[in-house]
């Protein structure tokens, strides 16, 4: 039997051991946790997941790697000389990618420009458009952060909206639309940019490279949508950054500025994104072990003294009580995030559930892709190129934890980002490599792109652009572009009644009469946004009850309850909100129930009044 497929079956047994082997990890559950979750239901460890699934993945690829080395020993690299070779290749930066950049920064912008923004002035969603808008809100009226509102995403991720606020003068849910607009424009250009720089080192012709960044360019902005859930959301947009840095400093050995910035990245992706904060932590770690065994002090420490300096002049700026705040809200968080969040992640083939399954065999495939284009010798990847795939590969599977924490489709989009960027920037090289070899192929391509030193034909590119990035949702929506900045501004200043449908708005009349005399409001509901409609900070920290389920937590809420007394709270709503209900924070609700009591009710809405 020929080799190959040796190395392929090996792997596809492992697959299937892995798939069996998947329900027989069961780490005991702690029955000392008492928050009310789909694990705490099923008394399900929720570490569980996480080694299912770093078994799935290893097992595989481990059995890939070994076989591929022995079956093709003589056509590939050894581990040692992937990892710490310092061989030096020449440099193949000639192709000028200047008019492509601009023509896709062209691109992109339009696109922009051209958005049906009537479309984001739509019902608001009162969970997570509130988790962004009642932090903000409350830090807007109190001037403290984590003081004033229990932050489990991060500072940016739930006070951005301020930025805007304090910038134009109003504080709209528009302008808290438009800066989640403005970061996945820039999550598109900088996934261009880390195009450019993966294809600026790739050992293939100038005319082959352009294409290749062209096309990589193009299938990456795809995995954007300003419309629906992007496989590179918001949150992304610092993580893209991070590699961006990371790929300089792997090309600057005179220069260490570059390995500098990447440790600010410690402290600044906490102040982001918490879970964009650890992985990027845990890659950084495994950066400063890389940097270390190969003996490259000088970016070590250069790296090491940017995350020490971060630190400590955060410590430094930061109100001592704010930063103490910060630590217990993260820590808190990590603890027990799982717990009150999480979905038992399905069993791959077996379970049924084919989007779950395909996922983890898209990290497979991704780990296999790395592997081939890493140790393969026909692809003269410089030491530089295999490492970044290899940390890109890294970093997909530090991002599958969104997904392993919980399991539902849009966790599991987010969760794929980074594994389909790798396999379409290693599928596209492999392919362009393939070609370059094509020697007749080569020469139709050179005569192609002469013709692209016309004037009129760079024009019909930026046509044929405009129509990839534009044209493909609506062709109608390029009528939009003379009214770009009038729609911007109505966007802007549309005003908070407009998205609420009639129920809403009754009950927030409602609701403000009651509290007309209170200079605070508290809620019992996951109707997040409702202290923001209300236009009056929180009474306690907390806004958003899925959170509460630890009794350290509770206690906390209680506490802050019998500080500030509110009169009249928000106890219950009958529309659906995360299921949310009083076992999910008993000690609360005997509070309130002990405390408070029946004051009205108002359509879906129970008010009770304190005794």
């Amino acid at each position: 039997m020929n080799k190959k497929y040796l190395t392929l079956i090996f792997t596809g047994i492992t697959i299937l051991i892995s798939t069996f082997l998947w329900d027989k990890i069961l780490l005991p559950y702690d029955t000392q946790n008492q928050i009310y979750g789909e694990y705490s239901s099923n008394q399900y460890n929720p570490n569980n997941d996480t080694l299912r699934f770093l078994l799935f993945i290893s097992f595989p690829l481990l059995v890939f790697l070994v076989s591929y080395l022995i079956f093709y020993k003589e056509n590939t690299f050894s581990v040692n000389y992937v990892l710490f070779n310092k061989d030096v290749i020449e440099k193949n930066n000639k192709a000028n990618f200047t008019s492509i950049i601009i023509l896709f920064a062209i691109g992109l912008l339009v696109e922009l420009l051209t958005l049906d923004f009537h479309k984001f002035s739509q019902n608001i969603d009162y969970v997570h458009d509130g988790m962004l808008l009642t932090p903000s809100s409350n830090a807007y009226f109190l001037n403290k952060f984590w003081l004033s509102s229990y932050i489990e995403r991060g500072l940016f991720a739930q006070f951005r909206p301020i930025l805007l606020w304090n910038l134009f003068g109003i504080k709209s849910i528009g302008l808290a639309h438009i800066s989640s607009l403005i970061l996945l424009f820039f999550n598109k250009f900088l996934l261009v940019i880390l195009c450019l720089k993966i294809s600026q080192h790739l050992p293939l012709g100038n005319p082959i490279r352009k294409i290749y960044f062209l096309f990589l360019s193009i299938l990456s902005v795809s995995l954007v949508s300003y419309y629906d859930l992007s496989s590179f959301p918001e949150r992304s947009f610092l993580f893209l950054l991070f590699f961006i840095i990371f790929e300089s400093s792997f090309y600057n050995n005179k220069f260490y500025f570059y390995s500098f910035l990447l440790g600010l990245f410690s402290i600044i992706s906490m102040l982001w994104f918490i879970d964009i904060g650890a992985y990027i932590n845990v890659l950084l770690l495994i950066i400063l072990i890389y940097f270390l065994v190969r003996k490259e002090i000088k970016k070590f420490s250069s790296t090491l003294c940017g995350v020490i300096l971060g630190w400590f002049f955060f410590i430094i700026i930061a109100p001592t009580n704010e930063f103490n705040e910060f630590i217990n809200i993260t820590l808190s968080v990590y603890a027990n995030v799982d717990y009150y969040n999480g979905l038992i992640y399905p069993t791959p083939f077996l379970s049924g559930d084919s989007r779950s399954t395909r996922a983890l065999l898209l990290i497979i495939v991704s780990g296999i892709l790395t592997i081939l284009i890493t140790f393969n010798k026909k692809y003269k990847l410089s030491h530089e190129n295999r490492m970044l795939f290899i940390f890109l590969f890294i970093a997909s599977i530090l991002t599958f934890k969104t997904a392993l924490s919980r399991s539902d489709t849009p966790h599991i989009k987010v969760a794929v980002g980074f594994n389909l960027f790798l396999i379409y920037s290693i599928i596209l090289y492999i392919l362009s490599s393939l070609i370059e070899r094509k020697e007749k192929i080569i020469l139709k391509i050179n005569k192609f792109l002469n013709i692209f030193k016309k004037k009129y034909v760079n024009l019909l590119m930026i046509f044929l652009l405009l129509n990839v990035f534009i044209l493909k949702n609506n062709i109608r929506d390029i009528k939009n572009l003379p009214n770009s900045v009038k729609n911007i501004k109505n966007l802007a200043t549309y005003e908070n009644n407009k998205y609420l449908n009639y129920d809403y708005i009754e009950l927030i009349n409602y609701y403000k009469n009651l509290v007309k005399n209170q200079s605070c409001i508290q809620t019992l509901t996951n109707e997040a946004a409702v202290p923001y409609l209300m236009d009056k900070p929180v009474c306690t920290q907390f806004y958003f009850m899925y959170p509460l389920g630890h009794k350290n937590l509770q206690k906390k809420f209680i506490q802050q309850l019998e500080t500030s007394k509110p009169k009249i709270i928000l106890y219950n709503s009958e529309i659906t909100t995360w299921d949310f209900s009083s076992k999910h924070a008993k000690h609360l609700f005997d509070y309130i129930n002990q405390n408070y009591s029946f004051h009205s009710k108002f359509k879906y809405w129970t008010f009770y009044k304190i005794n």
